[in-house]
């Protein structure tokens, strides 16, 4: 079992070896970058949210904030293995990762929506990411020419990048994440960085 942390200023569980040293959360090496890991969900109404969020904690660490689950109608490419109305939920969870394990937090991920498939249709949709001051950034396995391959066959995109005193996004972004309500979620989740609140890592090696 992973062994948890507390932050002086904070309760927090966190996932990771590395020890927390005062109430300000832990300075990574000098190659890596503060990151505060988030997903984003989507489901059939009436599926279980409170399902995969026990999972979720299960596999990395509690979440520290959630969104309010909204409809999703930006397509219909889901729908077939989803159902539908379609839900959109984000979650931040209650620690910080290194950038450098994006690639295992997607894998587990996907490990995590075919063990909730039925009859081979996945039940929920997984998008790791993580924050950080200056941007958000996605895993996807999808390949496109804004995408950089990361390892084994996933793949990093910067989905928003923060300027001025707000995230913004670009000509690639999904539009679910560039309206202001999730904007304004994952501003949420840029301050536990900033005011140095989350105490340690996910998946720390």
């Amino acid at each position: 079992m992973p062994r948890r942390a507390k932050s002086a200023r904070t309760k927090s569980s966190a996932v990771g070896d590395a020890p927390v040293q005062s109430s300000k959360f832990n300075r990574m090496r000098a190659d890596s970058e503060d990151t505060l890991l988030f997903a984003g969900l989507l489901y059939a109404e009436g599926r279980p949210y409170e399902l995969i969020k026990e999972r979720l904690v299960e596999l990395f660490c509690p979440i520290k904030l959630e969104s309010a689950q909204r409809p999703w109608d930006y397509s219909v490419y889901y729908n077939n293995e989803l159902g539908s109305p379609i839900m959109r939920r984000f979650v931040i969870f209650d620690t910080l990762i290194r950038s450098e394990t994006l690639p295992d937090i997607k894998l587990k991920t996907n490990e995590l929506e075919q063990s909730l498939s039925v009859n081979g249709k996945r039940q929920y949709n997984i998008d790791p990411g993580y924050i950080t001051l200056s941007k958000l950034v996605l895993a996807t396995t999808k390949n496109y020419a804004h995408r950089i391959h990361l390892r084994g066959g996933i793949y990093a995109e910067v989905t928003l990048l923060y300027k001025g005193s707000a995230y913004v996004p670009n000509c690639f972004t999904y539009h679910d994440y560039s309206d202001t309500e999730s904007i304004e979620f994952f501003k949420q989740g840029r301050a536990l960085i900033h005011n140095a609140i989350v105490s340690s890592y996910c998946l720390g090696g």
